[in-house]
């Protein structure tokens, strides 16, 4: 039985949270920019953390649904599997029985 085969997609999740913190800081800089507010690289970098802190919960929360469906998908597959090995087991038995 093989299970669910996909590969993990933390990999991919992590550099798309990397890519979102960057966004973000880029994307506050640009905007206090827009209104003539200048701030330093370290002030940048600080308000990014800052909203990215409060958004990172989302984040997460996607990495977790994926796992519980990663998880929900290997367990469905599974039980295929055996039913699937079941059901050969029981028309095998009928073919010998005729």
């Amino acid at each position: 039985m093989s299970g669910f085969a996909y590969p993990h997609t933390c990999p991919l999740i992590d550099r798309q949270i990397g890519r979102a913190k960057g966004d973000l800081t880029l994307y506050i800089r640009d905007l206090l920019r827009s209104y003539k507010i200048e701030i330093t690289g370290k002030e940048m970098l600080l308000a990014g953390e800052e909203l990215f802190s409060a958004l990172s919960d989302i984040f997460e929360k996607t990495r977790t649904t994926n796992e519980d469906m990663r998880t929900e998908a290997h367990q469905q597959i599974v039980a295929l599997e055996a039913k699937n090995m079941e059901l050969r087991a029981l028309l095998y038995c009928q073919r010998l029985a005729s």
